[in-house]
């Protein structure tokens, strides 16, 4: 795999957290929560991206998060213990999104990224 695809999913997913983390340091009445969920998903999804393509597997871009997570799975059975099931059901503009749904998105993120980088070669 290209050392540069790596390096760009890496960022992306970098900043994806980046943004989800800012938005929930904002007071709570300023918080938008669905930018909250779509980042913090958007960084998991790139995290385990990164992992597959470290491990030489190709992710096309309409690739589920849910598939992704099963090829993980695959290839490390670590990922057994990372429960994204929040995370699969596509995220719809329509659908009102609270404080606490937002802070899950952002913990499932987070868990992703701490996982992935437990297990850096």
């Amino acid at each position: 795999m290209s050392h540069q695809l790596i390096k760009e999913t890496t960022q992306r997913a970098e900043e994806y957290f980046s943004c989800a983390q800012e938005e929930l340091f904002k007071p709570e009445e300023d918080v938008v929560n669905y930018m909250v969920c779509k980042c913090a998903y958007r960084a998991a999804y790139n995290y385990l991206t990164v992992y597959l393509l470290n491990n030489k597997v190709e992710v096309h871009a309409t690739e589920s998060l849910e598939n992704i997570v099963e090829e993980c799975k695959k290839i490390n059975p670590v990922f057994n213990e990372l429960h994204l099931d929040l995370l699969y059901h596509p995220l719809d503009e329509d659908v009102w999104m609270d404080l606490e749904t937002a802070r899950k998105f952002m913990d499932l993120a987070e868990q992703t990224k701490e996982l992935i980088e437990s297990i850096k070669p």
